[in-house]
Order: structure tokens, then C-alpha cells, then sequence
């Protein structure tokens, strides 16, 4: 009887290993899942911050739009525009 009684406790011991290892997986797998969670949100985090900075100038870029000083050399610079009378001077590209 005495046997069969130990050989019970280490059948419950046993089952108890297996359940705590069971539980720790379980808690390691979560905590990696947790860690791509929030590696994730910081990278969201930073992509808003990009776009935030982006719309911001752009918003003010808008606003510079409406100034036709602003406009005029815009289209001077990029457009080679040139007001009637005028001579446009073109540098010779070396």
C-alpha cells in the first residue's frame, strides 16, 4: 500500500510539472506577442508623427499659395516665366 502510494504522489507531481510547464509557454508566447504589440505601435507612433510633420507643411505651403508674390516667383523659378517686356536670361550649362 505504501508503494502504490507513492506512486500515486509522483503521477500528481508529474501532472503538476506538466501543468506549470504548460502555463509558462502559454505566459512566454504572450509576453512575445505583447513585445511585436508594442514594437508595432511604436513604429505607428512615428509614422503619424512623420505625417504630422508633413501635413504641417504643406498647410502652410497652402497658405503661401494664396500670396501672388509668392506665386509670381514660383512661377519665375520652376516655370521660367518671364513679365511682358522683359529678357529672359538662361545660363549656359557648362
Amino acid at each position: 500500500m505504501a508503494r502504490r502510494r507513492k506512486l500515486r504522489i509522483k503521477w500528481f507531481r508529474l501532472a503538476m510539472f506538466a501543468v506549470a510547464g504548460y502555463f509558462i509557454y502559454l505566459l512566454v508566447g504572450q509576453h512575445g506577442q505583447l513585445n511585436a504589440i508594442e514594437a508595432e505601435s511604436k513604429a505607428a507612433q512615428q509614422r503619424l508623427e512623420q505625417v504630422t510633420k508633413l501635413n504641417s507643411t504643406l498647410t502652410e505651403e497652402k497658405k503661401q499659395l494664396n500670396n501672388p508674390t509668392y506665386v509670381e516667383k514660383l512661377a519665375r523659378e520652376e516655370l521660367g516665366l518671364v513679365k511682358p517686356g522683359e529678357v529672359p536670361y538662361i545660363p549656359a550649362k557648362n
